[in-house]
């Protein structure tokens, strides 16, 4: 699941510690945007963790307005709370044309400094290389994430956003092989999608 509010973040929490096998995201909305977020994000999975050390915070959606040293200290924190390999810090590293933030939006570079110090992170991919996107009819726009199905084919914006999906894979293999190219392996997320 992924949480969007406080409420339902310290729910979940509260589920978890109760006894109930659940595991939740935050997003990136929530705006954890500073280390000091970040400690009292990672501090309340700590205080409802179970006995075995077992959190149902999974993933961790920094904002978008962070940088490496936002990071690596909040890396720094969880770690600090033995959560590195239980909570996932998930960062935006290509993000949407339109609605979310200043595009170009391309941080690859950073990841590549980032991903050496920081273990459990993940690139987050949620538009398609700039110079590409930037060209399409209708660029991506995160704002076509909460429209639905029928408003988008009424919009016949159906095959626009078939080529946005498409443009965020070739963006994710960009960054596979940026990372590879400069010797920092990856791991694919798997089981992402149901058919």
């Amino acid at each position: 699941m992924l949480n969007i509010n406080l409420g339902t973040i310290l729910l979940g929490y509260f589920l978890h510690k109760m006894g109930i096998n659940n595991e939740f995201k935050i997003s990136v909305f929530v705006g954890n945007d500073n280390p000091y977020s970040c400690f009292w994000t990672l501090l309340a999975a700590k205080l409802f963790a179970r006995d075995d050390g077992s959190s149902p915070l999974i993933g961790f959606n920094l904002s978008n307005s962070v940088n490496n040293e936002t990071l690596e200290l909040s890396a720094y924190i969880r770690n600090s709370f033995n959560f590195e390999k239980v909570v996932r810090l998930e960062h935006h590293i290509i993000e949407t044309w339109k609605s979310i933030v200043r595009q170009p939006y391309d941080r690859r570079q950073e990841l590549v400094e980032l991903a050496p110090k920081v273990r459990n992170i993940s690139a987050k991919h949620e538009g398609g290389n700039p110079e590409i996107d930037g060209t399409r009819d209708h660029p991506s726009d995160i704002l076509d994430y909460f429209r639905s199905k029928e408003d988008i084919i009424d919009a016949n914006d159906w095959d626009a956003l078939l080529l946005n999906y498409m443009d965020r894979h070739d963006a994710v293999n960009t960054t596979a092989r940026v990372l590879t190219e400069n010797g920092i392996s990856i791991i694919a997320a798997r089981n992402l999608h149901h058919r």
